[in-house]
């Protein structure tokens, strides 16, 4: 994951540990994808879509 966003461009990826299950993509503080909203990971979509926020 950290690796798919650093290819396209974006500068800092940082990868914290959460609560059990917990997977957020964050973006300048603002959380742009939650698996505890969706329940589920995301797709690839999903992560071109919040990416290009």
């Amino acid at each position: 994951m950290k690796a798919w966003f650093e290819s396209r461009g974006h500068a800092t990826v940082d990868i914290q540990p959460g609560r059990s299950g917990q997977f957020d993509v964050v973006i300048d503080g603002t959380v742009a994808y939650s698996r505890y909203e969706t329940a589920r990971f995301p797709s690839d979509a999903d992560l071109e879509t919040v990416s290009n926020r």
